[in-house]
């Protein structure tokens, strides 16, 4: 009991803490509602789940591959958030119902979130942390994917409504925001991998 307590707040807090996906989320909300933002959410939650399987798979085989992918993956996710920052803090106003053009899907959410450094990060934190030592550490991934698919799914959720809170007013300073903390989120994350 005990373990899932630890797994539950750590997945809460890893899933609603602000980061790159949490940020467009948000956004998704604000410009298209919350209803049509629920496929991006779904396919960054099922990212997630698919990088915690994988990764714990491969850390009880051996995980030398991971230190390999980390900085390239890092990288490009970068780049990607940092030119989805630019298009955010462009885009006009908020365009709600049939007329919205490219609202981000399922397909958006599971490519911004495999791309997403702190999904990695957060991955490799909660197998060392809380499914490796355990006793049964197979038993214990596939009760922590589950526990996290839900919570992180919530979370996201969260912030797709919260975004669609905002009034056509304050859109432009909140795109503008929003898109000022996901290059600082990128620009924390590159530095860190430099500097290790």
């Amino acid at each position: 009991m005990e373990s899932l307590m630890a797994m539950s707040v750590f997945a809460l807090v890893a899933s609603a803490t602000p980061g790159p996906v949490n940020i467009v989320g948000a956004l998704c909300g604000a410009r298209f509602g919350p209803a049509r933002a629920l496929p991006f959410v779904t396919g960054a939650t099922l990212c997630f789940t698919a990088l915690l399987l994988v990764f714990g798979a491969g850390v009880q085989i051996g995980a030398a591959w991971m230190s390999a992918l980390t900085k390239p993956m890092t990288l490009a996710g970068g780049g990607y958030l940092l030119w989805l920052a630019w298009r955010l803090a462009r885009a006009g106003e908020p365009v709600r119902g049939e007329a919205a053009a490219s609202v981000p899907g399922f397909w958006s959410g599971f490519v911004i979130q495999g791309l997403n450094p702190k999904a990695w990060i957060a991955a490799v934190s909660a197998l060392t942390t809380f499914v490796l030592p355990l006793p049964d550490p197979g038993k214990a991934l596939v009760v922590f994917a589950a526990l996290f698919t839900g919570i992180c799914w919530l979370s996201l959720a969260a912030w797709a409504c919260g975004g669609a809170g905002i009034g056509l007013r304050s859109f432009a300073g909140f795109n503008r925001a929003m898109a000022a903390l996901l290059v600082a989120s990128v620009a924390w994350m590159l530095w860190s991998v430099a500097s290790a």
